[in-house]
């Protein structure tokens, strides 16, 4: 069987889902390349695509939850992004008419409009793996065969929108890599890291991005006391600053592997981010207690994140800087309510996703 993974470099869950079911796949023999879309369309739409939006999260946040918001509906911004989506993907044509799929796998939804013409064309099936626990509007275009969702609440509310469409959801959970899926414990992490045992330690980061208040989050918590090891993503910008200022406690990584992402949840006492879909997965599947601090929210997409993480009791939002200080000393305080959360946490996880999602894949090869 032949597989085709569509993805898009926006932010980096999409590709870290899309390699994680390509492992997966190929692991059992499959042919499963990923092909980011936005590399198969004009310059000046992948430019406005990827660095408008990379722009709005940084700069302008509130405009991008509108934006959000608005596309979610039946509205002027949801149908000339669907136009513009359909229309600049027209490379794709040649891209599958060379790789001949039996399936198209979309963990970005950039190609599903281009997708619902090409499928009768060349006669590929289309699975859809929905990496927010909110299914928008733009995940219901296309018409594909099969949707994967991260949970039973994302499939009751695709069903509401898409009446129908229980025979075709599968809750499978979010795809991550093993790396998460196969925790070796808190000593063993910072042993690898060369960390002390005995040190408290905080995980801080915004996503690859690096959006939000990331050196100004990192400067209310240098006074707490705790290492705090802050991963800045893509952002050199916010890495020379947090360098400069040579903050008390604060350790400065730019861009990480997922290698060494994996190790850091594990090794640190807590995270403190923004609820991202693969960073919540990831962070369910070993563990790691998440401190979601609102001001570094992708507004719109995570705010379903970030509720899911604080009624559950696998985490815990935090509005303003003397709220996120308080919560993290009080969490600190308390050892053994931090081990409750990462109890919660990989009680709720779904580490073998991609998987499921192979499984469901290879069990409708016929």
């Amino acid at each position: 069987m032949k597989i085709v993974i569509l993805t898009a470099a926006t932010g980096n869950g999409h590709i870290s889902a899309a390699h994680a079911i390509r492992e997966e796949a190929e692991s059992r023999g499959m042919t499963a390349p990923v092909i980011d879309v936005l590399d198969h369309t004009p310059k000046a739409f992948r430019k406005w695509f990827k660095n408008g939006y990379e722009m709005l999260v940084r700069q302008s946040p509130d405009t991008w939850g509108y934006l959000y918001r608005r596309s979610d509906k039946p509205s002027s911004e949801y149908y000339v992004q669907t136009f513009l989506d359909h229309y600049c993907t027209l490379p794709l044509a040649k891209v599958l008419d060379e790789l001949r799929p039996d399936w198209v796998i979309c963990t970005h939804s950039v190609a599903q409009p281009r997708l619902k013409r090409l499928r009768k064309r060349f006669g590929f099936k289309v699975a859809v793996v929905v990496t927010d626990l909110y299914p928008h509007k733009m995940w219901l275009r296309g018409r594909p065969d099969l949707w994967l969702v991260p949970g039973q609440w994302t499939k009751d509310i695709l069903a509401q929108r898409v009446p129908g469409s229980e025979s075709q959801t599968v809750v499978t959970g979010i795809p991550i890599n093993r790396l998460f899926a196969e925790p070796m414990g808190r000593e063993a992490a910072r042993q690898k890291l060369g960390l002390s045992p005995a040190d408290q330690m905080i995980l801080l980061t915004s996503g690859g991005i690096g959006g939000g208040p990331l050196v100004e989050t990192a400067e209310a918590l240098s006074k707490i006391g705790a290492k705090i090891i802050t991963v800045c993503g893509r952002h050199d910008g916010k890495r020379r600053r947090l360098h400069k200022m040579q903050l008390p406690n604060v350790v400065v990584k730019g861009h990480v592997e997922q290698e060494e992402m994996a190790t850091l949840m594990q090794a640190c006492d807590m995270m403190v981010a923004k609820a991202g879909g693969l960073t919540t997965c990831e962070s369910l599947a070993v563990g790691c207690p998440f401190i979601v601090y609102w001001p570094l929210l992708i507004p719109g997409q995570e705010e379903g994140n970030a509720e899911f993480l604080d009624e559950t009791g696998a985490g815990k939002i935090c509005r303003t800087p003397e709220d996120l200080v308080q919560t993290v000393q009080e969490l600190l305080a308390e050892p053994q309510r931090l081990a409750k959360m990462g109890e919660i946490g990989r009680s709720l996880a779904q580490p073998t996703a991609a998987t499921l999602i192979v499984d469901e894949i290879f069990a409708r090869k016929g």
